[in-house]
């Protein structure tokens, strides 16, 4: 009888694991693991309540969710962050940001803000790549702008000089990777500016209409999975260029994806993530129907410190949230 009453505990012990262990298998191999990583958060959640209940009821059975919890403390790292503000003589200020292409009808006072913007370095995704929009962002801080990929969709500015740059896909691609590499002072800095492969869901029609959402729940499902393998295609291509480089590095943008999927943990394990070091909250950086999504991100190697980490969630002009690192490198 106890046997059968343990059934139960054992089964949800294992569905727990095998979402939990989906960080591990690349959508290329199993194309359901980006859809189970989407449980993450959710069994998270329940495992938290049922810890508290049987504490609160002072079972022994308690001790199950605290193990599935402190197993999974590395989601909850990835969820929520608490953090102080470091100082340092010489740091430097990153701001990326998803544009919109400007397409929120407020391009003046969008471009207004961002010149006012004093940070180092600006990574730009979706950018309106127009000459007017360049010189002005380029001008008014006396940057050095590198602009590039598909209509000029992606730029990076910088106030240290540019002495390398590169685009990974030069064919027609509406998501890419631009590097460069910056000279501050002595040192020499590696940057990626990424917006890899978006799902092509609309969010406010196709997900959050519950009818709209039934009626395209196979087209929905597929292109999620669809977006989730290019994904991860790039983000092998991102790793193994980032490999060759020996200067301090820094990738930031928009990873579409959710901070419990195989695409952002596998760039976690290599690269330390700026919100989870140096961040407060939720840092949720999607500006709509679903404000619970954090999929822009910093990521910075062992050769940089990260001093503070901020998303701008009062700044309104995209669909997207500007994030805003601060780093020294460190020696």
């Amino acid at each position: 009888m106890k046997s059968i009453l343990k059934l139960p505990i054992i089964i949800w012990c294992f569905v727990t694991l095998i979402v939990y262990g989906s960080v591990w298998v690349s959508p290329e191999t199993f194309k359901y693991s980006a859809l189970l990583s989407l449980g993450i958060p959710f069994l998270l959640i329940l495992n938290l309540i049922f810890f508290l209940v049987m504490i609160f009821t002072r079972s022994k059975k308690a001790i199950v969710p605290a193990l599935l919890l402190i197993i999974g403390l590395s989601f909850i790292q990835s969820t929520f962050s608490i953090s102080k503000t470091q100082e340092s003589s010489s740091s430097f200020q990153v701001l990326s940001y998803n544009m919109m292409r400007m397409n929120k009808g407020n391009e003046k006072a969008m471009l207004k803000w961002i010149t006012s913007n004093s940070s180092d370095i600006k990574f730009f995704q979706e950018f309106l790549g127009r000459a007017s929009v360049i010189n002005t962002i380029a001008e008014n801080g006396k940057y050095n702008s590198f602009v590039g990929g598909h209509a000029n969709s992606y730029a990076i500015f910088s106030k240290y000089p540019i002495i390398n740059r590169g685009v990974f896909y030069e064919k027609q691609t509406t998501n890419n990777i631009l590097f460069a590499d910056l000279k501050i002072g002595k040192d020499t800095l590696r940057v990626y500016n990424v917006h890899l492969q978006s799902m092509g869901i609309d969010v406010d029609q196709e997900v959050i209409d519950q009818g709209e959402f039934e009626k395209k729940y196979e087209t929905v499902r597929r292109k999620f999975q669809d977006g989730s393998v290019k994904r991860a295609a790039q983000i092998n291509d991102l790793l193994e260029h980032a490999k060759q480089c020996r200067y301090p590095i820094l990738i930031a943008g928009d990873f579409n994806d959710i901070p419990y999927g195989y695409n952002y943990f596998k760039v976690s394990r290599k690269f330390n993530n700026a919100f989870e070091d140096a961040g407060n909250g939720f840092g949720f950086t999607y500006n709509g129907k679903l404000p619970f999504l954090r999929i822009d991100n910093q990521f910075y190697n062992s050769r940089l410190k990260v001093l503070d980490f901020t998303t701008l969630n009062k700044i309104d002009y995209s669909d997207h949230f500007p994030v805003i690192g601060i780093y020294s490198i460190s020696y």
